[in-house]
This record gives structure tokens, C-alpha cells and sequence, in this order.
């Protein structure tokens, strides 16, 4: 389909782009749906949409869909053989890339973007990325690229809805050479501001327990949603954990407070380690039920 963009203000220093065109069906002004909620789309992976009052953005987009060679990784982060095909084990739900207002990339490994994504993204979306990604995909023939190293942030706007975009630390590795040689990545506090208050999420990115995230929520205020990466990928390799486990995931929990967690990054793909089960039974044990929400893929869920 013809794709239609939104009136999107992107305001990075002191520059302006606004694309056009229509709202995603799926507004805030859905039926039994709060104005003011955050709704939340489990694509699979690390893979989400979030939208607020109209203002839609997808986050590290794994489109593909099932397949025993999805991807190929340089070095497989358990095993250490060289160029592994990575399958994705599920059918990647339905997205219908024309709602979108802008695509979130915490870094552009071969797991968090894949050719799918670069094949029927709009170019002209606007995309914000870690900064050492940026000419990545302006080869890959996005023309709106947003590059953001660690503390710098954008605002993107639509209507009366703004989102605040901070880039934030997310060590990719517990070892330190590990950590450098996988790269400086991107995790995100996102604040959406409306008429109605405000909301934040703080999205990981691949991200293992650090100083840095246990400190969030005092650096930046309340959280209100937390986005996880779990799969405790390299967890049984030579270097140790890649992304976070579910130890480290109720640690977080327990450092930030966020009023709710949806845990992503687990399941979909077959590097990652550890099943979604562990997590839901350190969720049991320590009686935070109400706190989580595990999504099935394709799954929704609206944050007020």
C-alpha cells in the first residue's frame, strides 16, 4: 500500500522535518480505549509498536518472518561459530508500515534490524539510532536518520502529543572488552507529554544490569513502563551475558520501581538463552504478578 505519514515535528538541536499525512486506526480515540494511555505491541524480539494520541513508533524491527536462517551473526554469541544462521521460530505478526511516525534503533546488530525491515520501511521515515549506526542506514537508503549518543535527546511531535527521546547507556556485555568490541548501543527513556499529563517508559535496548540503569529513575524521574530485554543471550557462552536474565530483570525492578514491566527480547529467536518460564516464576515467588505483563506475540496491552 501507498504509505501516509503523519504531521511528525522532529526537533533535534535546532533542525525541523515534518512529514504528512493521516493518524494509524488504531488512536487514542479507540473505542474503551483511555485518551491518555500508551499502547503497547509486542512484535516479537525486541521488536514493538508504542503509540499515544496518534504518535506511533516502531523499536528495533525484525520483520521477517519465521524462518531457520532469519539472520546471520558474525559470531554466535554461545557457541562462537563464525557467520551462524539464526531462525526465528514464530510468525512475525501483521504491521502495517504506513501508521508508523518514526522507527526507535537501540543499534543496528543483524538481531535488532533486519533486511526485512530494511526492505519495506518507508525511507523517508524519520529514524533514531545509536550514534554509530547512522551510516549503516543511510546506506541502507533511509533519508531521515537521527543519530543520539548517550545523554543527547530529540522531541518528536503530533497534534498536542510530544515524546521526549533520551539516549541512555545500555552495556551490552559484563565483560569490558566484550562491551566495547559489540559496540556502543542505545537504551531510551520515552516521555509522552499531552493535555492529559505524562508517561514514561524506559526501554532497554540490549542491556545487561549496570550502574548507570539502576540510577534511571533518579535521573530521570518516576518510571511508569519498563521494557526489558531478557533471552539471557551468551548466558552460556565464554563471555557471559549479553542481554539481561531474569535475576537481573527483578533486580532492575526492584532499583527503578516502574509501575508496570512488559518484558520483551525473549522466545522469537534462537540465540536467546533462557525461556520467558524463568522470569514468570521469579514474578510468582515474589508475589509482583500485578506488576508484569508477559504478551503473547501480536499481543496488546494499554498503559493509563
Amino acid at each position: 500500500m501507498k504509505n501516509r505519514f503523519f504531521p511528525l515535528c522532529v526537533l533535534l538541536a535546532a533542525s525541523c522535518g515534518v512529514p504528512h499525512g493521516s493518524p494509524p486506526p488504531s488512536s487514542a480515540s479507540a473505542p474503551g480505549r483511555p485518551p491518555s494511555s500508551l499502547r503497547v505491541r509486542w512484535l516479537g524480539g525486541p521488536t514493538t509498536t508504542l503509540e499515544r494520541g496518534g504518535l506511533r513508533v516502531l523499536t528495533d524491527p525484525m520483520l521477517g518472518s519465521r524462518a531457520d536462517n532469519a539472520f546471520v551473526l558474525p559470531k554466535h554469541p554461545s557457541s562462537g561459530a563464525v557467520n551462524a544462521p539464526i531462525a526465528r521460530y514464530t510468525l512475525a505478526p501483521p504491521l502495517d508500515v504506513g501508521t508508523l511516525s518514526a522507527v526507535l534503533i537501540s543499534h543496528t546488530h543483524n538481531d535488532h534490524v533486519d533486511a526485512e525491515a530494511k526492505r519495506s520501511l518507508p525511507k523517508s521515515l524519520p529514524v533514531v539510532v545509536a550514534a554509530a549506526g547512522g551510516d549503516a542506514l543511510r546506506a541502507a537508503g533511509f533519508v531521515d536518520v537521527r543519530p543520539l549518543d548517550w545523554g543527547e535527546k530529540l522531541t518528536l511531535r503530533y497534534g498536542a502529543v510530544q515524546l521526549e527521546i533520551v539516549a541512555v547507556p545500555a552495556h551490552h556485555a559484563h565483560d569490558a572488552q566484550l562491551d566495547h568490541d559489540l559496540g556502543r548501543g542505545n537504551g531510551y527513556i520515552l516521555t509522552w507529554k499531552d493535555a492529559a499529563g505524562s508517561l514514561r517508559a524506559y526501554w532497554t535496548g540490549d542491556a545487561v544490569l549496570s550502574d548507570e540503569s539502576r540510577d534511571l529513575a533518579t535521573r530521570y524521574g518516576r518510571i511508569d513502563v519498563l521494557l526489558p530485554h531478557l533471552g539471557a543471550v551468551g548466558s552460556d557462552g565464554g563471555l557471559g551475558l549479553r542481554t539481561m536474565n531474569a535475576e537481573e530483570t527483578m533486580t532492575l525492578t526492584a532499583r527503578i520501581a516502574p509501575r508496570l514491566v512488559i518484558p520483551i527480547h525473549h522466545t522469537t529467536f534462537g540465540h536467546y538463552r533462557e525461556p520467558i518460564v524463568a522470569l514468570e516464576q521469579r514474578v510468582a515467588e515474589a508475589g509482583e504478578q500485578k506488576r508484569f505483563r508477559f504478551l503473547a506475540e501480536g499481543e496488546t496491552w494499554d498503559v493509563e
